[in-house]
């Protein structure tokens, strides 16, 4: 049902077809970040609760925002996101699980890993935009 009479079916379809988009949210919600449990049995705990697994997922997203992730994509009334992001599962994979080790150069510890050069440049990709935040709140 709809309050807007001047929409044509087709136009009504691709609309509701476009904001399906947002089941992907809530099963990422549910998957990732723990929204499908209820932790305790009063309203307001789980209330608290669910409020920070959603403030978790939107600072995620932000994050990938921030950090130059976030690919721009055409919009149409169908696909009405503006920016593809990663699920969180491949963003941790990506960014945080990282294999090394703890070694000792010149008797200082520094972390070694392995040499992969997609992972270099998406670091520096990575660096290069929170580099240009800071520029930009600097100036």
């Amino acid at each position: 049902m709809t309050d807007t009479k001047d929409w044509n079916p087709e136009d009504l379809l691709l609309y509701v077809s476009g904001r399906s988009a947002q089941e992907n949210s809530i099963s990422e919600l549910k998957t990732s970040f723990a929204f499908d449990h209820i932790p305790t049995n009063t309203y307001q705990a789980n209330s608290a609760y669910l409020q920070i697994s959603q403030m978790a997922y939107n600072l995620a997203t932000s994050m990938q925002h921030s950090m130059g992730l976030a690919q721009e994509r055409k919009t149409n009334k169908k696909f009405t996101r503006l920016h593809r992001i990663m699920e969180w599962r491949t963003f941790r994979f990506l960014i945080l699980n990282r294999a090394g080790k703890i070694g000792l150069e010149n008797g200082c510890k520094v972390l070694q890993m392995t040499e992969n050069p997609e992972t270099k440049s998406l670091y520096e990709q990575i660096f290069n935009s929170l580099e240009e935040i800071e520029a930009k709140k600097a100036a």
